[in-house]
């Protein structure tokens, strides 16, 4: 259980990862669209930074679950796929780090 619930959660930090950086583009891009000079033509609803503080809430909790998974030693993981996992864990933990969402969201 504990491993197929592993598996889960790389897929959807993986996926959750993905979508903060496309978030992350389409702001880029409506932003290098902007003219402060002109108003804009026309106005649609924007929700990226809400979107965005979803997305990084739910890769966090997402983030915090696994390492619960991992961190227990009760739960019949074996060794070497439990360390498989971690490292797996902290490469996809370094990207989202490297986009310094804590910074924006302080």
């Amino acid at each position: 259980m504990a491993e197929a619930d592993l598996e889960a959660g790389l897929k959807s930090l993986r996926e959750s990862l993905r979508q903060i950086r496309a978030l992350l583009a389409w702001e880029q891009l409506k932003q290098s669209e902007a003219h402060p000079d002109q108003p804009p033509a026309f106005q649609i609803h924007d929700s990226v930074e809400t979107d965005l503080r979803n997305e990084y809430s739910f890769f966090l909790f997402t983030s915090v679950q696994m390492h619960t998974i991992l961190n227990d030693n009760t739960i019949g993981i074996p060794k070497a796929k439990r360390q498989r996992t971690k490292e797996q864990l902290v490469k996809i933990e370094q990207q989202l780090y490297g986009l310094n969402l804590p910074q924006r969201f302080s």
